[in-house]
């Protein structure tokens, strides 16, 4: 089993020569998302002294703090153990409660729920392991188990190929080239159209892939991007929910709907498709406001993120494990897991509050996301 580095030695915001970047209309190639390295660089050229120096205290405390973490409790030290012990619960997790269901010990409404929290830890495990922080030296098994997560996570792109897609997210985070979050609607006004589309964010994107044409280069990546990604498990979910949603909406206006139809589709919504729509939009709704969009400066991590933990969040905060709390932490150091970062929110967040990261800023829903506050 390999342990914990005891330095941040990840490679996912670092690299010795930059690639792949690109900026359109500097007349620079636009390189296809699923050619762009693993290792994206982060340029940081541009920050002022002193916010390279906050950065510094933040990250040299969060990596203080989990090395003391493992120092006190040696089990850490076993990640690759931890990684497939989380994996196990989420696949079993979410395999049980659709069996609970299916037997009738569970109501439809608690599978939905329960199998969503459940899905919320394979999120976490997918995450996890496209920094490679499970088996970092076993590819095969890494592979294995993101397709193990995506199995009870139909809702969402192909975990391979968003490993591209989340280190540009560290690389570009804030910025328009930050496709990952654009995608969720980071960075957009709020109305109907964000509401649906947090919701569901891949629908409004094919249709809008469809009906126009791409503006520019970066738009156009854009499009390949949310078409390649979705190959796989995602038109499939899709195509069970929206039938869900036409047949029982036909039925109900009195239409002739065959009864074994609305059965299966009944019974895959609630066991599998249904917990990933509301985890979806749990993930994606504090996600896309916690992160700041539009106005962010290129590898400022001060500016890239806020804690976002108001006690009327929990409801949401519960689907996606306390991401809003501990998820800024992982911007600045990304070596550790999901479930260390829990372990060193509370003595972490000091840290973060005294050297400028924000604090519930819910300002952020007037400014579509904005950093600055004017």
């Amino acid at each position: 089993m390999s342990t914990a580095p005891e330095l941040d030695r990840t490679t996912a915001t670092t690299s010795p020569e930059p690639a792949g970047l690109f900026v359109t209309g500097t007349g620079i190639a636009v390189p296809a998302a699923a050619d762009l390295p693993v290792e994206i660089p982060v340029d940081t050229v541009g920050l002022s002294p002193d916010d390279k120096a906050r950065t510094k205290v933040i990250t040299s405390a969060i990596r203080r703090r989990s090395q003391e973490l493992r120092r006190d409790h040696p089990v850490l030290r076993h990640q690759d153990a931890l990684g497939l012990t989380a994996f196990s619960v989420a696949v079993l997790g979410f395999v049980g409660s659709g069996a609970m269901y299916l037997t009738g010990v569970l109501p439809w409404y608690v599978t939905l729920l329960l199998s969503a929290a459940f899905a919320a830890i394979g999120h976490e495990v997918e995450h996890d392991l496209i920094h490679a922080l499970y088996f970092r030296r076993r590819k095969a098994v890494r592979y294995a188990l993101l397709f193990g997560v995506w199995a009870i996570r139909p809702y969402t792109i192909n975990p391979v190929y968003r490993i591209r897609l989340h280190l540009r997210h560290h690389a570009y985070s804030g910025l328009p080239d930050d496709i990952e979050e654009v995608s969720i609607t980071n960075g957009k006004p709020w109305g109907a159209v964000r509401l649906y589309s947090l919701l569901d964010p891949y629908v409004p994107a094919l249709i809008r892939i469809v009906t126009t044409r791409p503006k520019d280069a970066e738009d156009a990546l854009w499009r390949r991007t949310i078409l390649k990604a979705s190959i796989g498990l995602t038109p499939v979910a899709i195509t069970i929910w929206y039938a869900f949603l036409g047949l029982h909406v036909a039925s109900w206006l009195g239409a002739a709907v065959p009864t074994s139809w609305l059965q299966v589709l009944t019974v895959l919504t609630v066991v599998w498709v249904g917990p990933n729509v509301w985890r979806g939009f749990c993930l994606h709704f504090i996600s896309s406001n916690m992160h700041y969009q539009g106005d962010v400066e290129q590898g400022n991590v001060l500016q890239q993120t806020q804690v976002f933990n108001r006690w009327y969040l929990v409801p949401f905060q519960v689907f996606c494990l306390n991401f809003g709390s501990t998820h800024p932490i992982h911007h600045f150091y990304v070596a550790d897991p999901f479930y260390v970062r829990q372990l060193m929110e509370r003595d972490i967040h000091p840290v973060l509050a005294a050297n400028g990261v924000r604090f519930n800023d819910m300002g952020t829903f007037k400014r579509a996301n904005r950093y600055q506050m004017s």
